[in-house]
């Protein structure tokens, strides 16, 4: 009966806010919801700061968006006039299915305040949104990676993908344009030395040193990446590494480092949203991991390289390190550059 309710009224509502990684990892089921039926209708509810990166995606037809702060002030009046508004506008359409990929309590009050039959989500999410789901999936284990999670929940629509995934992201041209007037004529490798946890991130200075390395073995220029929080990060960089290097740390938005990575050979980076854009676009990469599990969040797909330096305590999925960080502080940099070395002789930069 719920799955006619889709068929009768193909339109579909993503309930995915956030973060950089996850959205990326959300855009192979939109295509795979669009390639199973091409007349579907897709909204998407996303978090303000991300609307211009669902907007690479051609298979995205509506954005809702949604103010992450107005969610933490809901107290305050001002707030609670924007959340109403908000409540109203999703409220406008019954669509054929809601799919909350996000789990959490603010999601999963997004999909109890949509219409739809069909509320669809995983049995595990957290803070009690799975209450509001009346089609509740699970992962086949507990290390199955993040975007074959996802994928799961399209069991609910009697969507059955084919493998690889795809992405689709489409680049504007104005972007490609803006991103030839800042980058290097040059063949460049782009530099990520940053992550939202402390415990992802290899040493600045190591990151240094590996752009040294490149540039006088390779005659590889580097090119540093980072948002506006990542500004001393990049600086210091930019510093310790000196020639053949680019710091665009703080330059543009998510479309302009998507043009980036798009221009580039190749991607070095601590756990991160880039490396997933980057994984997204095609573009090669290596990639640190150390508190994480790369099964579970690394790039997906063939032709990446990751680099570990295996501890007994690693992956620990912890924010602090309660010991010496040995993870992440003790991988040489020798160990990264034999990465890109084998990279570059696998063919991919």
């Amino acid at each position: 009966m719920m799955i006619e309710s889709f068929r009768s009224n193909p339109s579909v509502l993503i309930v995915k806010p956030s973060a950089l990684g996850d959205i990326i990892h959300t855009f192979p089921v939109v295509r795979a919801i669009k390639m199973a039926h091409p007349a579907v209708s897709i909204t998407w509810v996303v978090a303000d700061k991300y609307a211009e990166l669902v907007c690479l995606s051609p298979h995205v037809d509506e954005i809702i968006t949604i103010r992450r702060d107005d969610w933490a002030r809901w107290w305050k009046l001002s707030t609670i006039r924007g959340l109403l508004d908000f409540a109203g506008m999703i409220r406008e359409n019954e669509f054929g299915a809601i799919i909350d990929l996000q789990g959490l309590l603010r999601s999963g009050l997004v999909t109890f305040i949509a219409r739809s039959r069909v509320k669809v989500g995983f049995s595990y999410a957290r803070e009690g949104a799975a209450l509001f789901y009346n089609i509740k999936t699970s992962a086949p284990d507990d290390t199955t990676h993040a975007i074959d999670r996802y994928m799961a929940v399209l069991k609910a629509l009697e969507i059955t993908p084919e493998k690889p995934y795809g992405f689709d992201l489409k680049l504007p041209a104005a972007e490609m344009l803006w991103a030839d007037t800042v980058t290097p004529d040059d063949p460049y490798v782009v530099i990520n030395p940053n992550s939202r946890w402390k415990t992802k991130r290899w040493p600045t200075e190591s990151f240094a040193a590996l752009a040294r390395e490149l540039y006088t073995k390779y005659d590889l220029r580097c090119v540093i990446t980072g948002g506006g929080q990542d500004m001393d990060r990049g600086e210091r960089m930019a510093e310790l590494a000196g020639d053949g290097v680019t710091n665009l740390t703080g330059k543009g938005g998510l479309t302009h480092l998507a043009a980036i990575l798009a221009k580039s050979v190749g991607i070095i980076t601590n756990d991160s949203g880039p490396l997933h854009l980057a994984v997204a676009l095609g573009v090669p990469t290596v990639s640190i991991f150390g508190p994480t599990d790369p099964a579970m969040t690394g790039p997906y797909g063939d032709g990446h390289f990751t680099v570990t330096n295996k501890v007994d305590c690693s992956p620990c999925l912890k924010r602090k390190c309660p010991y010496a960080h040995e993870c992440m502080d003790g991988l040489p940099v020798a160990r990264v550059e034999q990465a890109w070395r084998n990279l570059s002789e696998s063919g991919r930069p």
